[in-house]
């Protein structure tokens, strides 16, 4: 084992728990969307705030960290267009992450253990939420595309 084998090592276990646990929040928030338990989704959406900062945010630093330095030893250019794919989806998924779907989680932890049933505003945040999320995990997996089919311009 060499160091670019070490720093490729750490960027794809930070792309699998990142991508993962994107994955996993999204297929939760969905079943709950379709149970309507206000005090499960409020639940989940604080845990989901937790989890982004404390599992999330660093899986994604560590991913665009070994990345960055795995392309530095391997001697691959920043301009190629798949890099560029990698550090653009990192960029807008750490944006998404960290201020829509974020804010959006917050307001709806906040507001769905006293509204009504079947309130229109915890609804619309739900659905906010929920395709905030798929977008983002498109994002991710169009990036994970990239580093592995590798196109050119």
């Amino acid at each position: 084992m060499n160091i670019y084998t070490l720093f490729k090592f750490l960027h794809v276990v930070g792309v699998i728990v990142w991508v993962g646990g994107v994955f996993t929040l999204n297929v939760l928030g969905g079943r709950l969307a379709r149970e309507r338990d206000p005090a499960a989704v409020a639940a989940l959406s604080r845990q989901a705030t937790f989890y982004g900062r404390s599992v999330l945010g660093p899986a994604t630093g560590i991913t665009l960290v070994a990345g960055v330095v795995a392309a530095g030893i391997g001697r691959i250019s920043f301009a190629t267009l798949w890099i560029v794919w990698g550090l653009l989806a990192i960029l807008l998924s750490g944006i998404l992450g960290g201020t829509a779907i974020r804010r959006a989680g917050e307001q709806l932890s906040e507001l769905a253990p006293t509204a009504p049933e079947g309130d229109p505003q915890v609804a619309a945040l739900r659905r906010r939420v929920l395709t905030l999320d798929w977008i983002n995990l498109l994002l991710l997996f169009s990036a994970v595309g990239a580093m592995v089919f590798k196109p050119t311009l």
